[in-house]
């Protein structure tokens, strides 16, 4: 018997960099934004485990439709300077979709290329909160991530027979593929799984997520959020080694020499320092938008998703550069009184001359 989707939604997310910072308190006052729901009590999480900063939401109306049914547009905006633009498309029993109809349908979505369209909105997003926004600016850099949630099934099931039997078609889903992927393929594709009953599921991949479970939306938010930390890091890198390169030509030593209190170095320095300091703050914020510690539900799903999307190997990379930053910041400061230092030595060194003259010149006569 053909498996069919009873209920079910599609989401595709666009994450982008729109600043340094966003005010919450400043964006609560417009009547278009809503506070993001809490995390649920369900599934033994801790009731202290919430976001940080909670982010808004802001409708941007419906999007076109997918299968038979119109989506709708939202914002998530974050205080660390960063919101996420997701498509949200309805799945029903009306639609005849079936588990093995997946792979097809994750391809259709895959290139029909919604990027355009979301750098659009968040252009849009951007005049509507610009206010609230310090130092508004748009990175080029995007990061994309879909989720293909199954509320309902036509029968009954369970995670490990499921996986059994069409692990294959989800290995698919994820990888948004029409054929048959081997048997390597497949068992990275669906590596990266979580359940907590036997009547849920999760798997998470590095561009894509399957979720089978009715109360999804913990797992999606953290999707998200694990979505938006992926761009962070890569804005933060991409930004470092752009300054790197940048600053490589600062490492020539001057000509000429110094004024005893001149530092030639003065603004570069300044910068490095700044760079370094704003680098590690929304690291941090980034990091600490949602804690979640221990061997919980939400925590598993965060857990693998870092390790998915490979983010211990990007921070590893921005703690080497923000090391190299800094190892600039003291070579340019060490040159700087190198070269203060020399210059003072020789200003004594002719005022001595200059009194030796003085004197000479004075017992000639």
């Amino acid at each position: 018997m053909t498996i069919q989707i009873r209920q079910g939604q599609v989401i595709a997310l666009f994450a982008f960099d729109i600043g340094f910072e966003v005010s919450m308190e400043r964006l609560g006052s417009l009547p278009s934004s809503v506070p993001a729901p809490p995390l649920t009590q369900k599934k033994q999480r801790p009731p202290h485990l919430q976001y940080a900063s909670p982010p808004r939401v802001l409708s941007l109306g419906s999007a076109d439709p997918l299968v038979s049914s119109p989506g709708t547009i939202q914002a998530t905006v974050f205080d660390f300077g960063a919101a996420s633009i997701a498509y949200r498309w309805p799945l029903a029993s009306t639609d005849g979709l079936s588990l093995e109809d997946l792979p097809s349908f994750s391809h259709q979505l895959y290139v029909r290329n919604l990027e355009q369209n979301a750098r659009k909105q968040v252009q849009q997003l951007i005049e509507m909160i610009r206010p609230a926004i310090v130092r508004p600016d748009l990175s080029a850099l995007v990061e994309d991530y879909y989720l293909f949630v199954v509320e309902e099934f036509n029968q009954p099931w369970q995670a490990d027979v499921l996986l059994r039997q069409h692990g294959s078609t989800m290995a698919q889903v994820l990888r948004f593929e029409t054929q048959p992927l081997s048997a390597q393929q497949q068992e990275e594709a669906l590596a990266h799984r979580v359940t907590y009953f036997q009547s849920d599921l999760v798997l998470v991949d590095w561009n894509a997520a399957l979720i089978i479970d009715r109360d999804f939306w913990d797992a999606a938010n953290v999707l998200e959020l694990l979505n938006v930390e992926l761009l962070e890091v890569r804005y933060v890198d991409a930004e470092l080694d752009r300054r790197i390169g940048d600053y490589q030509g600062s490492m020539k030593r001057p000509t000429g020499w110094s004024l005893p209190f001149k530092t030639p170095y003065r603004k570069t320095i300044q910068e490095l320092a700044e760079l370094r300091i704003e680098s590690l703050v929304l690291a941090k914020r980034v990091e600490n938008a949602l804690k979640l510690i221990g061997d919980q539900y939400l925590a598993r799903i965060h857990n693998a998703a870092t390790a998915r999307f490979y983010l211990p190997d990007w921070e590893t990379a921005i703690s080497r550069k923000l090391d190299l930053i800094a190892s600039f910041y003291q070579l340019l400061t060490d040159r700087v009184r190198t070269s203060q230092s020399q210059t003072l030595e020789l200003v004594i060194i002719l005022l001595i001359l200059a009194e030796i003259a003085l004197a000479i010149f004075k017992s000639s006569f």
